[in-house]
C-alpha cells in the first residue's frame, strides 16, 4: 500500500454547487486502515475549543455559529483546497509534534496521503487536517484573546466576530499569519460584515440569540417539503433532499442561549 498507493484509490468527480470537486476515495482495504488511524487519532487528540469540525462528540456547524450570536461584526474567510493543500511533510511534522516517532509518522503519512498530499476522500484526512492546522489555530486564538473577540474554525472555514469595533489591524494580521504558515485564502469567500448588514456564519444568520436560517434557505426547504409530500422527488435525490430538511429542522429546534 505504501509502495504503490495509486492502486488503492478510485478517482471521480462530484458537483458541489457550481463547482466540480475531485474525489480520491480509498478502496476497501486501505479505507479500513485509514478509518482506524482517523478514529484513534481523533479520540487521542486534544484540540482547542475554537475547533468544531471533525471532533468526536463536539457540536457541529450550528453550535459553531452559536458562539458568534449577538456580534456586531463578522469576519469570515475560507482556505483554498484545504485537504489537497496539506502536504505529506506537514502531516509528518504534525504527528511528530503530537508525540509519534519519525518512523511511525512517516508510515502514517504514507498510508494517509496520495501524491504527497491529503486526499479529499480519505476518512483519515479530517483529523489529520486538524492536526496540521493546530499550530495556526493557537496563533489565531491568541490574536482573538488579545483583542477580546471570538474565533472559530470548522474545517477550512475561519470566523472572527466581536461586539465592539473591528480591531483596526485584524484583517492584515490574520492574513499575515496564514501566509506565514503557508495557507492560501480563497479571496472570493472572504467577507467582513458589520451591522446593519446581514451577519452570516456557516450560512446561518447570527443576529439574534440563536442561529437562524436565511429567508432564501427557508423558502427552499418549504419547496422541498412540498415536493416530498407530493412524491415529486426523483429517487436519486431523496437522500440529499431529506438531508437538507433534517438540517433545517435541527437549526430550527436549536435551544436559545
Amino acid at each position: 500500500m505504501t509502495r504503490a498507493p495509486q492502486r488503492y484509490y478510485r478517482r471521480f468527480a462530484i458537483r458541489k454547487g457550481k463547482k466540480i470537486r475531485q474525489i480520491e476515495a480509498p478502496k476497501v482495504a486501505l479505507k479500513l486502515i485509514q478509518r482506524w488511524i482517523g478514529a484513534h487519532l481523533a479520540s487521542a487528540t486534544s484540540l482547542p475549543d475554537c475547533v468544531f469540525g471533525f471532533v468526536p462528540g463536539k457540536p457541529g456547524v450550528t453550535e459553531a455559529a452559536q458562539m458568534h450570536c449577538g456580534a456586531r461584526w463578522v469576519y469570515s474567510l475560507d482556505l483554498r483546497d484545504f485537504f489537497p493543500s496539506i502536504a505529506a511533510s506537514r502531516v509528518m511534522s504534525a504527528l511528530v509534534a503530537s508525540g509519534y516517532s519519525q518512523r511511525a509518522s512517516n508510515l502514517i503519512a504514507r498510508l494517509a496521503t496520495l501524491d504527497g498530499r491529503l486526499p479529499q476522500g480519505s476518512p483519515a484526512s479530517p483529523v489529520l487536517s486538524n492536526l496540521a492546522f493546530l499550530e495556526t489555530d493557537l496563533v489565531l486564538q491568541e490574536i482573538a484573546n488579545r483583542e477580546g473577540i471570538r474565533y472559530s474554525r470548522y474545517a477550512d472555514d475561519l470566523v472572527f466576530s466581536g461586539r465592539g469595533d473591528v480591531p483596526s489591524n485584524l484583517v492584515v494580521e490574520v492574513k499575515a499569519v496564514l501566509a506565514a504558515k503557508q495557507w492560501v485564502i480563497a479571496p472570493e469567500k472572504e467577507q467582513l460584515a458589520v451591522l446593519p448588514a446581514r451577519l452570516k456564519v456557516h450560512g446561518l444568520l447570527v443576529h439574534g440569540q440563536t442561529p437562524r436560517l436565511t429567508k432564501g434557505y427557508r423558502n427552499r426547504i418549504r419547496a422541498y417539503r412540498h415536493l416530498l409530500l407530493n412524491e415529486k422527488i426523483a429517487p436519486d435525490d431523496l437522500s440529499r433532499i431529506r438531508g437538507h430538511i433534517a438540517y433545517a429542522e435541527h437549526v430550527e429546534k436549536s435551544p436559545k442561549k
